[in-house]
């Protein structure tokens, strides 16, 4: 068994240094879902003001202001509290259906206006950081069904309700569009409630995956290319631009913050570089790169920290092997990932792993 080692001088920095750097990335989701939240709550009889003082939201501020942005820790925390106070862990489902469209900013009336529920679903991907910039989704396409996959960025926790939600919104929203939700082929979800799958197989009326390695809702192409009654090609041209505008100006977010999360979703993938960061916000890699000077930072010095951040997640969260994760951040080897660790915390990774396992409860 484990004896409980004094915390030192360096893991009380080590510490302090990490959850610093994850507060000032500003993972936040539209305050549009918080009112989805207390709309499904007052249907169950249940006040919604009581909830949300208990994680410090005003419930009044947030319906004056719906775009307003929502830090996703506290959104965590209200998903949460609400699960409990429902004692309903499918409680995501039910929240989908009051996510009203129009209450998104523009992006509603944006997918509302499109000639198919295809295109709709395509443009979804490139304004996603609109309705949340904590997970990285993507379209996964075959001949006969387009995917829709949401993965939670790492270090950044995500409710497993709040996925069951987006989920259920999109097949209402699809619903709305087409009459029908007969779209919806296979939902596969990362969630491990396999006792109460059936809850989930009822709601979308098809087969449901659980424990499965991503989040994805298939859906059937055909029936998504069927032409929308919805359709005003003027309304969409309107919302685009606005929507547009709205994520050049989200509140708080420097171009900081915005390089660093933009570096967090590729690194689940690939080597983040300036210009594929700059093509993500529409802007060349000098202009980036400009505005993060005039931040006092740099593209290499974001890439670094967000590579020490997540270096801190995977020692503190996983058993995965030292030189393994020193590939997954990038590093040409060992010895180069242990230097640059050792070097911001004053410790090696080794070493930061097994302070924190003796320090744990």
């Amino acid at each position: 068994m484990l004896s409980l080692a004094p915390k030192t001088s360096s893991n009380i920095a080590a510490s302090a240094k990490t959850q610093s750097l994850i507060a000032n990335n500003q993972y936040t989701t539209i305050a549009a879902w918080t009112l989805a939240i207390a709309r499904a709550l007052a249907v169950m009889g249940i006040e919604p003001k009581t909830i949300f003082n208990q994680v410090g939201l005003n419930l009044e501020m947030l319906e004056a202001k719906p775009d307003s942005r929502v830090e996703i820790a506290q959104m965590t925390q209200l998903w949460q509290c609400a699960m409990q106070a429902t004692d309903s862990v499918d409680f995501g489902l039910t929240v989908g259906r009051y996510a009203y469209p129009l209450h998104f900013h523009f992006l509603g009336p944006l997918l509302l206006s499109c000639n198919t529920l295809a295109e709709a679903f395509e443009l979804l991907p490139d304004y996603s950081a609109l309705v949340s910039n904590g997970g990285n989704i993507q379209l996964q396409r075959s001949p006969q069904r387009l995917g829709f996959t949401i993965t939670p960025l790492n270090g950044v926790e995500i409710s497993e309700l709040a996925i069951d939600a987006f989920f259920s919104s999109l097949m209402q929203h699809g619903k709305q569009m087409l009459g029908h939700n007969q779209f919806v082929c296979k939902v596969e979800l990362m969630r491990t409630d396999h006792k109460l799958q059936s809850l989930w197989q009822d709601y979308f009326g098809c087969e449901v995956v659980m424990n499965a390695a991503t989040n994805c809702m298939w859906m059937d192409r055909v029936m998504l290319e069927q032409t929308t009654v919805t359709k005003n090609p003027q309304q969409a041209k309107y919302s685009e631009a606005a929507v547009r505008q709205y994520l050049q100006g989200m509140q708080a977010l420097t171009w900081r913050q915005k390089t660093s999360q933009g570096i967090h979703v590729m690194l689940l993938e690939q080597e983040p570089t300036a210009q594929s960061i700059a093509k993500m916000y529409n802007v060349s890699e000098r202009s980036l790169s400009r505005y993060l000077q005039q931040e006092g930072t740099s593209f290499r010095a974001l890439l670094k920290l967000k590579r020490q951040e997540l270096a801190c997640h995977y020692l503190l969260n996983t058993n995965i092997a030292i030189n393994e994760l020193a590939n997954t951040l990038g590093y040409s080897c060992l010895s180069n990932f242990s230097r640059s660790f050792t070097a911001w915390l004053g410790v090696s990774p080794s070493q930061f792993r097994l302070q924190n396992l003796a320090n744990k409860p």
